[in-house]
């Protein structure tokens, strides 16, 4: 009997314990209903609907109209849950709605957007991918708007088109001395505001300073240097042209090398190493979809100071002093920038303790510059970028193109040098080549 009370109290303890509602979760099961975004389908239920529950109404939204159809249509691209109820409060139906963009229809649009090319699009975790090869950066571009229009607001496109033929900027450097006085003679500042200046926006800190093109062209600052030129106060140390394609770099070096022997030691011998010295440019452009040119410039200056070298029982040794600075500008095509304040007055006070350096390719004319060593100029390199695409050999004609040497009559009876030989695709334009600049036909 007292073993019957204690099971009986064991089981009443037990009973305590369970919850007096029992909750259950409907699962929505593993059927899925794909969309795409702006598409529609018509859901009929097998009874009466009374209620409609959704998820996430930013992915799909639902319309009831009729007691046993339902309109499900997509709104953007995600997943959500749907859940339909009879009028028993019983779950009729429930499924999985996957919404994403019509990637068929995108690519088809995007590929009649552009002149010639491959283009497909893509659904990556969430994001549209523009994947393909196009010629020109206007395609690309164009793939791009049309996607992103047609993919509705808030979907995320990723431009992953490449350039069959990247595009070529050529680099036209003028390297110069310029005189101090520039500014008081004519009233124009390197660093300067005014009209003819070349702005104040200074990209390097430190020992350098680049100054921000404010020049629209080419032209205005080619001939601000022409006409310095005439007048004694800037003289043209190069004109190098530098070509490199978008996303390489072309390299500049003006300097030399100094050579110093090693010391030897128990397991090696004495050698000699050469140090490089001189201004190093380096220039890697990147032309962007509105053809405008991102340039990264890096500059580095390696001088020799034998002030603070050591002397050997052979030679003196000097310290090499290397300052660097990188930025990167953006400008157009023919827009100019200019680099100065590369070297200071001790640069000044070596040149003559190194003969050697007067005989250097370009630096050796400034270095020889008697008003270089007195501080009165200094060295000012000026870069316009251009954005070149090849052309074919017949598409370039020339003033001398169609001549030919006059015949034996021609020569010596009627007094003609040469001849003109008529030209299958057409003559040469007079009015294609007169201009500011180029060639002229008389």
């Amino acid at each position: 009997m007292r073993r019957a009370m204690c099971i009986l109290a064991a089981i009443g303890s037990l009973a305590a314990f369970v919850p007096a509602h029992a909750e259950t979760i409907i699962d929505s099961g593993n059927e899925v209903l794909d969309l795409y975004t702006g598409q529609g389908k018509l859901i009929e239920a097998d009874a009466p609907v009374a209620s409609v529950f959704l998820a996430n109404p930013d992915v799909a939204d639902v319309a009831v109209k009729s007691s046993n159809y339902i309109y499900i249509y997509g709104k953007g691209a995600g997943q959500t849950t749907l859940y339909v109820l009879g009028p028993d409060g019983k779950v009729n139906y429930s499924t999985n709605v996957h919404v994403s963009a019509n990637t068929g229809a995108l690519t088809a649009a995007a590929q009649a957007a552009v002149s010639a090319g491959k283009v497909t699009v893509k659904a990556v975790g969430g994001a549209l991918m523009l994947d393909g090869i196009v010629d020109t950066p206007e395609d690309a571009d164009q793939a791009d708007k049309v996607v992103t229009s047609l993919a509705g607001q808030g979907a995320v496109v990723v431009n992953n088109l490449q350039l069959a033929t990247p595009p070529q900027v050529n680099l036209q450097v003028r390297i110069a001395e310029v005189s101090r006085t520039v500014g008081d003679e004519l009233g124009v500042s390197l660093n300067g505001s005014g009209s003819g200046g070349l702005g104040s926006t200074s990209a390097f800190a430190g020992p350098f300073s680049l100054t921000g093109s404010v020049f629209k062209g080419s032209a205005k600052l080619n001939y601000l240097i022409d006409t310095l030129a005439k007048q004694g106060l800037v003289s043209i140390l190069s004109e190098p042209n530098l070509t490199a394609r978008s996303g390489d770099t072309a390299s500049f070096l003006a300097g030399g090398r100094f050579p110093y022997q090693t010391a030897s030691t128990s397991t090696t011998a004495s050698s000699v190493v050469f140090e490089p010295y001189g201004v190093e440019l380096n220039f890697t452009p990147v032309v962007s979809r509105r053809n405008q040119i991102s340039l990264k410039v890096d500059t580095k200056i390696r001088e020799l100071d034998f002030s603070n070298g050591s002397t050997t029982t052979t030679q003196t040794v000097p310290l090499i002093l290397e300052r660097s600075a990188s930025t990167t500008i953006e400008v157009g095509s023919g827009q100019s920038f200019a680099i100065a304040g590369l070297f200071n007055s001790k640069t000044q006070e070596d040149v003559a303790k190194l003969p050697g350096f007067g005989n250097l390719p370009v630096l050796g004319a400034l270095f020889r510059s008697t008003q270089f060593q007195k501080g009165e100029s200094e060295l000012v390199i000026v870069v316009t970028p251009y954005i070149v695409t090849p052309v074919s050999p017949s598409d370039i004609k020339t003033p001398v193109d169609g001549f030919q040497e006059s015949s034996f009559t021609g020569r010596n009876f009627l007094g003609q040098m040469s001849a003109t030989a008529p030209d299958a695709k057409g003559g040469v334009s007079v009015r294609a080549l007169n201009g500011n600049a180029g060639a002229m036909l008389q």
